[in-house]
């Protein structure tokens, strides 16, 4: 092992260390690229009730309609069971209809609703199951059930024990689940309920398995597109989704990846800033059905036309995107500047984004944040009409989002989430009610914690500019998948010379130059930091050190995002 190995293994351990790895054998299995972290299917609340549920319902030859959700997780569960539990209906010969069915975000809303039950009922099925939606859902599974038809619930959201379903939840943060790991995506959810009905039902059937297992990298795009945290188990099934994905096999992901241009390897960061928001973008902006059929069909002319939809559909998205932000940009800065919560109103917002909208509000302004926008108008017995108000919630760290608003639950309609996200409709009676109290909610929050409204500056490793060496990038892409609960580790470069500074890209927004001769890029650099990177200035700096390749050179370089 030469010299500079040997200091890259000493850097790579000191973060490991400090990022709560001190056992050596969970060391090896955080960096091992065939990990073996799982946990057994039959620890989920109410599996084997509803696996035997499923099975049954295919054995009876029943019509069965898979309900999902209009975002990422919520369609690649819907085409992860639509595929499998088509292949279990083969091997029995079963007569079974398979169908899905996704709500609409701008009609329906988020989850089980009653209109679309009744017509699931009317259409002669005899089994609901769901993925990614249903854990709160009482009334509509009440509902479902007198109307004769049977349901089996699959979800990650967190629960409400006044609104838990009478029928059986498969859901790891259900009271009184034995699930060691409660951070599963829905899709992660549906791959495990899968999985267990093969286990119960098919335990010699290999080629079943590989079949499953082929599926992991539906499970891959939708964890690191649902910002679960990607540790403990959801790092094993993302790195071998991620290898599923890299294969190429699936012609839909292939399709999308050649489309959007995704060149190489595909990562974490291209399924978190590629594949999923055009995925995404289909529910934001017009209908999300589309992208199951994107990946069930074998047509590629069909394919084809679906995925230059998924590509219109996001450059719109992003347009619609910069001007709702900047839009809620000028409101909070007319604002009172002690705002603590973030409720904004604009005078437009398209709800699909306001999501959206709202995290990067949050980003900005280190403020939980939720975008109001109006969802449709009721009658109210006077004659009058009340206006029904649609928000989509972000949090900080430190900030339970979910917790905090169900402490006003009277105000709402409708409310979920979980401690990041949320999403609730509320009367627009109630929206200064609601703006008052979570203000004052985090008023006494930041009371006892006066550094909650200040965004940590996490340094993993400071090193020196020689020490930023190709041995060190390349030891560092085995923290790789990177992204929520696991970030790239952040690398500080202490009092470097700077040298050969160059204004780069179109508008001139992003800086090149060197640092004690490592090669250093800041996008988008801001104003006060662009000022002080001048040939010749001595700086520290911290950013992301990766592996860049041009011409054929392989180089370590430094990705910064703030100068000290």
């Amino acid at each position: 092992m030469t010299d500079r190995a040997v200091e890259a293994a000493r850097v790579v351990n000191e973060i490991l260390d400090r990022r709560g790895f001190q056992d050596l054998a969970a060391r090896a299995e955080f960096l091992s690229k065939k990990p073996k972290l799982t946990y057994d299917p039959f620890l989920l609340p109410d599996v084997e009730e509803g696996t035997d549920t499923i099975f049954a319902s295919l054995k009876a030859g029943e019509k069965i309609c898979i309900y999902g959700d209009y975002d990422v997780d919520g369609l690649m569960s819907s085409v992860l069971l639509y595929g499998f539990l088509g292949s279990v209906a083969r091997r029995l010969g079963s007569e079974s209809e398979l169908y899905w069915y996704i709500p609409s975000r701008m009609d329906e809303g988020y989850g089980l609703n009653e209109d679309a039950l009744a017509s699931i009922a009317e259409n002669g099925t005899g089994l609901v199951i769901t993925v990614d939606c249903g854990s709160v859902s009482r009334n509509e599974v009440s509902f479902a059930r007198e109307r004769g038809l049977k349901i089996v619930i699959t979800d990650h959201h967190d629960c409400d024990a006044e609104r838990l379903p009478d029928c059986p939840l498969i859901d790891p943060k259900a009271p009184g689940s034995a699930y060691p790991f409660k951070g599963l995506s829905g899709c992660g959810v549906a791959f495990k309920t899968a999985q267990a009905l093969r286990l119960r039902y098919f335990p010699a059937d290999e080629d079943l398995r590989a079949e499953l297992n082929a599926m992991l990298d539906l499970v891959a795009v939708a964890t690191i597109a649902d910002v679960v945290p990607l540790i403990d188990e959801n790092r094993t099934l993302v790195k071998y989704g991620l290898a599923e994905l890299n294969a190429r096999r699936r012609a839909a992901f292939s399709e999308l990846s050649a489309a959007i241009k995704l060149k190489g390897e595909i990562t974490s960061y291209s399924v978190a800033f590629g594949i999923a928001p055009h995925i995404n973008a289909a529910g934001r902006m017009e209908d999300a059905e589309p992208v199951v059929k994107l990946f069930v069909s074998e047509d590629a002319e069909e394919r084809a036309g679906i995925i230059s939809g998924l590509v219109r559909n996001n450059v719109e998205r992003r347009a619609v995107q910069d001007k709702a932000f900047e839009d809620c940009v000028k409101i909070v800065d007319g604002r009172d500047k002690g705002e603590l919560f973030l409720l904004i109103r604009p005078e437009r917002v398209h709800e699909g984004i306001a999501g959206i909208v709202a995290g990067k509000l949050k980003d900005a302004y280190h403020r939980p944040c939720a975008v109001l926008s109006e969802e449709h108008k009721e009658h109210k017995g006077d004659g009058s009409f009340c206006a029904m108000l649609k928000g989509s919630a972000r949090s900080i760290a430190g900030v339970d989002i979910i917790g905090m608003l169900r402490s006003h639950a009277e105000l709402f309609v409708k409310l979920g989430g979980h401690a990041m996200a949320a999403g609730f409709t509320l009367p627009e009676a109630n929206e200064q009610t609601l703006r008052d109290a979570l203000n004052a909610d985090m008023d006494e929050l930041v009371s006892g914690n006066p550094a909650l409204l200040r965004p940590s500056v996490r340094i993993d490793a400071e090193i020196s500019a020689s020490e930023a060496t190709i041995e060190l990038a390349a030891a560092i892409d085995a923290f790789e998948p990177t992204g929520e609960g696991n970030p790239r580790p952040r690398i500080g470069v202490k009092d470097a010379q700077v040298a050969d500074v160059r204004r780069i890209g179109e508008d001139g927004a992003h800086i090149s130059f060197t640092a004690d001769g490592l090669k250093c890029v800041f996008f988008r650099v801001p104003d006060e930091a662009g000022a002080r990177i001048s040939d010749g200035a001595r700086l520290s700096l911290a950013g992301r050190l990766n592996l860049n390749t041009w011409n054929g050179v392989t180089t370590a370089q430094l990705i910064v995002d703030s100068v000290v």
